[in-house]
């Protein structure tokens, strides 16, 4: 375990055992995956949405537990049978819930189950972490591109 990832823990203030499971299947799940700047992908995208997810809800454990678990599916071998089996339905489907399907329509990725409010949370804290990140690491057409995945609103540039 690295001493980030320690540090991070200790400072958690209120962790409930589900989110530890989480936080340790999590780490263990993307182990030796790097982001685009290089740095540990669990600690620097999957705690930062965990932590934003905490801000907004601060006693919902399954939600925050779907946060630190939320790309398990995506970049993983990592099953829904198995988070079913090992986190319960409520964390295995808002995982399934915020992950996109293999295709992708002319302006973004296809999130065909994506419907509830705690899901869209998610998936919002989800960009937003990828949006903090991306400045200096990511080139000008893969941020355009992104930017415009991420856009949900009407703009003079849209």
């Amino acid at each position: 375990m690295n001493v980030k990832f320690e540090t991070h823990v200790c400072k958690s203030d209120k962790m409930s055992g589900l989110v530890e499971q989480a936080l340790l299947f999590g780490t263990k799940a993307h182990a030796k995956q790097l982001d685009d700047a290089g740095n540990d992908y669990f600690m620097s995208h999957c705690w930062q949405v965990y932590e934003i997810v905490k801000i907004l809800y601060p006693d919902d454990f399954a939600l925050q537990a779907a946060a630190l678990l939320h790309d398990t599916l995506e970049d993983t071998n990592v099953t829904y049978e198995v988070l079913l089996n090992k986190f319960g339905v409520d964390v295995a489907d808002l995982v399934h819930e915020v992950t996109h399907e293999r295709r992708a329509d002319n302006k973004s990725w296809y999130f065909p189950r994506l419907h509830s409010i705690r899901g869209i949370v998610l998936k919002f804290a989800d960009r937003t972490s990828n949006l903090s990140r991306m400045e200096g690491v990511w080139n000008e057409e893969k941020t355009k591109k992104y930017l415009t995945k991420s856009t949900f609103w009407q703009s003079e540039d849209t």
